[in-house]
């Protein structure tokens, strides 16, 4: 952890403006009111035992507890996770926010063949099914009236859509070429986080940039 004082705060400010950059991606592709223009949005980046290593503005029930949806999704796939993967859930049962239409897109980062990152991002959906559009339903009888439940999930398998499954997904919504459009925001921000996560570490070295983590942990924990 004997990094000095410029690098650190380059790797830090690095990962820091990556989110940012991931959230104007998504407010310049994004179709969908909620998510472009009131901003219904959050996205991060975490270990791999998820850990929080940076979140920028957004919604604190969001993103403050994607470490029990990566947690989750490490245990599913245990074994069975590669680069160009990406998971989908909003399942608050298996660790995803407890509101239906925020949907999350989980990408796992690798580097050199070991996994280090996971990033995420999760936004709410012009419609998730369910009884009522939008999602906003207060008189729902039960969790399924909300929408649809959608655990952990993989979307892409190794770089490629698994067309199939999200089109399931999307055939149960009642605005699906807004939907879809709006999906595609989102797993594109995962893609920019892994270019500029991997650039970092490409720059820097894993176990330099791994050694600015643990420090900003420490700094945070003495902060806070």
């Amino acid at each position: 952890k004997n990094v000095d004082v410029t690098t650190l705060n380059t790797v830090w400010h690095s990962l820091q403006n990556t989110c940012m950059e991931m959230r104007h991606l998504i407010d310049r592709t994004a179709q969908n009111y909620l998510i472009s223009q009131l901003h219904d949005v959050s996205v991060g980046i975490w270990t791999a035992t998820g850990d929080t290593v940076a979140v920028p503005v957004g919604l604190p029930v969001q993103f403050l507890g994607a470490q029990f949806a990566i947690k989750e999704i490490v245990k599913k796939f245990a074994g069975n996770l590669e680069p160009g993967d990406i998971i989908l859930t909003n399942d608050p049962y298996k660790g995803a926010t407890g509101h239906l239409p925020d949907w999350g897109f989980f990408r796992p980062i690798f580097y050199q063949g070991e996994l280090l990152f996971m990033t995420m991002v999760r936004a709410h959906q012009q419609d998730t099914g369910g009884a009522f559009p939008g999602g906003y339903f207060p008189n729902a009888y039960d969790i399924h009236a909300e929408g649809m439940v959608i655990p952990p999930i993989k979307v892409w398998s190794a770089g490629k859509e698994r067309t199939d499954v999200m089109e399931l997904i999307w055939n149960q919504v009642r605005f699906p070429h807004g939907v879809r459009i709006d999906n595609a925001a989102m797993i594109a921000a995962t893609r920019l986080a892994e270019q500029r996560v991997i650039a970092v570490l490409d720059k820097y070295g894993k176990d330099v940039v791994l050694g600015c983590i643990a420090e900003m942990f420490e700094r945070t924990e003495r902060a806070v």
